[in-house]
């Protein structure tokens, strides 16, 4: 009887434990029912429609977050024009008032300036006359304003703050945005020993001044990727104001940017290895181009040392590698497209 009164028992524990089971796999089916509807309801709701503005002749970085805050994205491609600014919208696509999808991508055709101005003649100039003339610009019925870079001053029988000398060069084809370099007469300054300023000058401006303190100019060549740094002064040792003794040795690191085509003017690198069979002495580089003759490069070197200098080439041009003022060797440099 105990036996037969156990097993019912069991039978009800059993009968009891199946119907929670059953209960609760029904609760989870339902909650499973329940997640699975909301996420299908959630990835077949319908995509937001957005209405496509109109932007073409308006300026890129101005509607740019407009155009993504309306659910757009933006795809440019780059025009290169001569006749407008930068940054200009110069065709859509999608037209005005087509209907996308959120997310959809516009395609925007941009303008990208190629204009190139003739660099003024600044030369004999006062350096306020010079500032207004370059913010001053008028070209193909156009005006245009240039920035002035870095302002170097020079002892000089020349009048003070009287423009001698400024990079580029007159007449050179330069952009809008480039920023000129001017080398201005500071007067007769007897000796004047100072070190200049000449940090993110161009060098070609600097050399002449340097050299003509009794100088030597040691000159660090650093790559870069931007033609517009080439030739520029990146840092220099000593600091500017140190005292200066004649015969002591400058140090520059001096931008170069490598060229694919030698343009009519351009700056060029140039390396020479001296002999192992030279003596010890005054080297010098001697340029001879389209512009005036000049020294480029002037130090006492050793046998089996290196020479390694840039300068700003004008057309072909011919440097004389002189040991003690005796050319010991020649090399030719020729733009592609001059002969």
């Amino acid at each position: 009887m105990d036996q037969d009164l156990t097993k019912k028992e069991k039978r009800k524990i059993n009968l009891n434990f199946i119907g929670r089971l059953a209960l609760v796999l029904f609760i989870g089916l339902s909650i499973y029912l329940f997640i699975s509807a909301l996420v299908l309801v959630f990835l077949t709701k319908p995509d937001k429609e957005v209405e496509v503005p109109y932007v073409t002749g308006k300026r890129f970085i101005e509607v740019y977050n407009s155009l993504v805050r309306k659910g757009l994205t933006p795809e440019i491609e780059l025009y290169d024009v001569f006749d407008i600014d930068n940054g200009i919208i110069l065709k859509q696509q999608p037209e005005k008032g087509t209907i996308v999808i959120e997310g959809h991508k516009i395609k925007l055709t941009v303008s990208r300036s190629r204009i190139y101005l003739p660099m003024p003649d600044l030369i004999g100039t006062k350096l306020p006359f010079a500032f207004n003339k370059l913010k001053n610009i008028t070209y193909n019925d156009k005006s245009y304003s240039l920035d002035t870079g870095i302002i170097s001053y020079t002892p000089s029988k020349v009048a003070e703050n009287i423009i001698i000398d400024h990079s580029p060069e007159v007449g050179e084809e330069i952009s809008p945005d480039r920023k000129i370099n001017l080398l201005v007469s500071a007067g007769n300054i007897d000796n004047d020993m100072k070190m200049p300023k000449v940090t993110r000058q161009s060098i070609e401006l600097c050399y002449d001044l340097l050299l003509s303190k009794g100088l030597y100019i040691a000159e660090e060549i650093v790559i870069t990727d931007s033609k517009n740094k080439s030739g520029r002064i990146e840092s220099q040792k000593p600091d500017p104001g140190v005292i200066l003794s004649e015969g002591a040795t400058v140090k520059l690191k001096i931008n170069y940017y490598q060229e694919n085509e030698k343009q009519y003017t351009s700056y060029e690198r140039v390396i020479y290895n001296i002999p192992e069979n030279e003596k010890q002495g005054l080297y010098e580089a001697y340029i001879e181009d389209s512009k005036s003759k000049r020294i480029r490069f002037s130090r006492i070197m050793k046998p089996g040392w290196k020479i390694d200098f840039i300068f700003k080439r004008r057309g072909n041009a011919r440097v004389n590698i002189m040991f003690n003022k005796k050319i010991i060797d020649v090399i030719i440099l020729k733009a592609d497209d001059f002969d």
